[in-house]
C-alpha cells in the first residue's frame, strides 16, 4: 500500500543516506528553524543545507556511539513494555513529503496499533512513530525536561516529533527516553543509574494539531524565504 502523505526513498548505506538527507529538511533540523535548538542556530542550518559548510559528523562521539549501540536494545525493551504495537525499522529509509518534497524524515521505528485495547484508545491499524532518545544526567534537576509532568517532552524534541507527523500524516509519536548517569560517587557502587520515560504526542490533541500547522508554516518560510533565495537568516522566523 502506498502512503498518501509521502514517498519512501530506500537507501542501503550510510554515505548515500547522508547525501540524500542533507537535501531535505529533517526532523532534527526543526528546532533550529524555530530557534530553540540547543545545538544549532538557524544560520548554521542554512549553511549546511546550502552546502556552505558540511553537516557536523558527531558519530565518533562516545555518547553518540553509546546511543547507536543502545538503539536495538531500546526498541526491544519498548516492545516488551508496550505490547500494543507492531514495529518496523528501516535504518536508511527517508520518507519524503509529497506536499513539500524538501521535507523528509528518517524514523527510529514505524508503529502500527495491533490491539485496540490500549491505554490511549488508539484504533487498531493506526500508524505512529517510535522515537528513541538516549542521553545523560547528573543531578535530579537534569531530568526536569522529561519529568515535569506526565505528558511533558523537551521543546526541541517535541518539535522533532511534530515534524515527523507533518511528513508522514500519521496519528501519534511515542518518545522513549533512556537517560544514563555514570557512577561518580562511592554510594553508586560503580553502577550507572538509568531513568526511563515514555511520552506520547497524539494528533487528536489540539496542542499537537496546532503545533503541526505552526511548524509547517515556519519550515516553509525557512526553505522558500532563505534556502531557495540564497539569503542567510540572522534570526528566528516570526510567524
Amino acid at each position: 500500500m502506498v502512503d498518501k502523505a509521502f514517498r519512501r526513498i530506500s537507501i542501503d548505506n550510510h554515505g548515500d543516506w547522508l547525501i540524500e538527507r542533507n537535501a531535505h529538511l529533517q526532523a532534527s533540523d526543526a528546532a533550529a528553524v524555530m530557534g530553540i535548538s540547543p545545538w544549532k542556530s538557524m544560520a548554521e542550518l542554512y549553511d549546511e543545507k546550502t552546502g556552505r559548510i558540511p553537516a557536523k559528523n558527531i558519530s565518533d562521539k562516545p555518547y553518540v556511539r553509546y546511543g547507536i549501540d543502545m538503539e536495538p536494545i531500546a526498541r526491544n525493551a519498548f516492545m516488551l513494555d508496550c505490547p500494543y504495537f507492531t514495529l518496523e525499522y528501516h535504518q536508511y529509509d527517508i520518507l519524503e513529503s509529497f506536499e513539500f518534497p524538501w521535507m523528509g524524515a528518517t524514523l527510529d521505528g514505524e508503529l502500527t496499533v495491533a490491539s485496540p485495547m490500549n491505554p490511549w484508545g488508539l484504533p487498531a491499524g493506526a500508524k505512529g512513530i517510535y522515537e528513541g532518545k538516549t542521553g545523560g544526567w547528573i543531578r535530579e534537576s537534569d531530568l526536569a525536561e522529561w519529568d515535569g509532568t506526565r505528558s511533558y517532552v523537551p521543546p526541541h524534541y517535541f518539535t522533532q516529533g511534530i515534524h515527523q507527523l507533518n511528513v508522514t500524516g500519521w496519528d501519534f509519536v511515542i518518545f522513549h527516553a533512556r537517560l544514563k548517569r555514570d557512577p561518580y560517587r562511592d554510594s553508586d557502587m560503580g553502577f550507572p543509574d538509568i531513568r526511563t520515560f515514555y511520552r506520547i504526542l497524539d494528533c487528536r490533541s489540539y496542542e499537537v494539531e496546532n503545533a503541526k500547522r505552526v511548524l509547517k508554516e515556519a519550515e516553509q518560510s525557512f526553505w522558500d524565504g532563505y534556502v531557495r533565495k540564497g539569503k542567510r537568516p540572522s534570526r528566528r522566523i516570526a510567524i
